[in-house]
């Protein structure tokens, strides 16, 4: 059965991720499950953070330490519905591990142990770059407007089929939330050789009556419904600065992991990669594997 998985190590970070993915779980009427990893020198300990290590640890200590984690991120009543996985692994692999059967896969922004001026933590950027299910990333909530949306889901599309996926992702999620759904579209002119190579004027016109052909065609492949809330902006501009200054106070953010100009061997592209390290909002990046 689906579930959604989301990874706990006791930090803040991991913590609002938890309380994310308990609401979403709700949301969409699936399990949760919390994964902590663990191993003989990385002991995880209540209260989190507190760093000595103790010969004897083994599992059922750290499902203990895993429950005191979930109880205090989310309460008593709320931490009898999640299901607990110590796992003695890597945080990263065992993430990916839970993720290959995960309807979606959380991970806090940063985790134990990461600096300050790091956005996003080495584990987060792991799953993404190898994850074959979508992967939310979770900002601590003292980040600038974390938990403070204005019921708006923000997608980004650029007519590839990963982006279809994403749309289509991102407009489920909007009608469960019933929540405003803005898709957004950049475009630029083409990079010419100056003269004598060419000797005509580009027409501006041309290329953004182009980039709302490709809206259009992606919002029709999506089969919008009547009561469906969406709107459009499109732009001359950089993919990621447009969505990331488009998805300002909104809820959510929601990205394809790679579009058309990314290099088929990578895993992660530029503009999903620029969205996850800056966006002050929650971010889901659809893999290409799940569309």
């Amino acid at each position: 059965m689906a579930k959604i998985v989301v990874g706990v190590d006791g930090s803040g970070s991991s913590q609002h991720a938890l309380r994310w993915a308990f609401a979403e779980a709700q949301l969409h009427e699936l399990p949760i499950e919390a994964l902590m990893a663990w191993g003989f020198l990385d002991q995880h300990h209540v209260p989190a953070g507190d760093r000595y290590f103790e010969p004897d640890y083994d599992e059922a200590q750290a499902r203990a330490v895993l429950a005191e984690y979930v109880t205090d991120g989310l309460g008593d009543d709320a931490a009898v519905d999640v299901e607990l996985r110590p796992v003695c692994d890597l945080p990263a692999r065992a993430l990916l591990d839970a993720g290959e059967d995960a309807a979606l896969l959380v991970v806090g922004a940063r985790g134990r142990g990461g600096f300050a001026r790091l956005l996003l933590g080495s584990v987060s950027q792991k799953v993404l770059h190898h994850a074959t299910c979508p992967v939310a990333v979770i900002r601590s909530g003292d980040e600038p407007d974390a938990g403070a949306g204005d019921g708006r889901i923000v997608v980004g599309t650029d007519g590839s089929p990963n982006a279809d996926g994403a749309l289509r992702w991102a407009l489920g999620e909007a009608r469960r939330r019933d929540a405003r759904l803005e898709v957004v579209h950049a475009w630029h002119m083409p990079f010419v050789a100056p003269y004598p190579y060419m000797d005509a004027d580009l027409d501006p016109r041309v290329f953004e009556e182009s980039a709302h052909d490709v809206l259009e065609q992606a919002l029709r492949r999506a089969q919008l419904a009547t009561d469906d809330q969406v709107s459009t902006v499109i732009s001359m501009s950089g993919p990621a600065s447009l969505l990331l200054d488009t998805a300002k106070g909104a809820d959510l953010i929601v990205v394809g992991s790679r579009g058309l100009g990314a290099a088929k061997g990578a895993v992660l592209g530029s503009v999903s990669q620029q969205v996850t390290l800056h966006a002050t909002c929650p971010v889901v990046v659809i893999p290409e594997e799940s569309t």
